[in-house]
């Protein structure tokens, strides 16, 4: 068996991995019914379409050829910016508010691209705190600590 597009191929096996850990994590769970929903059974049906999705995505990987399929190096430091900034967000969210927790995310995840000036990430920052109070705050009304929690006694 030869893979013919590594990316398709590589990314239906992504897929599939991630949609068996969900749905293997929530058997611990109660299943319910599809009239009375238990709280795995969102997860469990999401899990199973994506592994049908993965299983498709890395057929087509084994049988279609692609001029552009091969996968380039992993990019360890730049993915460890990104996933770690969202990491910080989760920590900081609380104490910190959202609007300082959006702009450390903003900042960190902006040092994994060479690509990285201060200018736009601090009006990135600024139009991501304001969309996120507008629709989520503002909107939908959802209680969030805005900030921080020495600030709003």
């Amino acid at each position: 068996m030869k893979i013919r597009n590594e990316k398709d191929f590589w990314s239906g096996v992504m897929f599939i991995a991630c949609g068996l850990f969900f749905a293997l994590f929530a058997m611990k769970y109660d299943f319910g019914t599809a009239q009375r929903m238990g709280p795995a059974y969102f997860p469990t049906v999401l899990g199973a379409i994506l592994v049908v999705i993965g299983v498709v995505v890395a057929a087509g990987g084994l049988t279609r050829d692609s001029a552009d399929g091969k996968v380039e190096r992993f990019f360890l430091t730049e993915m460890s910016w990104v996933l770690g900034s969202v990491v910080v967000y989760g920590l900081l969210l609380k104490p910190a508010g959202a609007l300082i927790a959006i702009a450390a995310l903003v900042a960190i995840s902006s040092m994994g691209s060479h690509e990285f000036r201060w200018k736009e990430v601090i009006l990135l920052a600024i139009a991501m705190a304001a969309v996120t109070w507008a629709v989520f705050i503002w909107g939908l009304g959802v209680s969030i600590p805005v900030w921080p929690a020495l600030m709003e006694r």
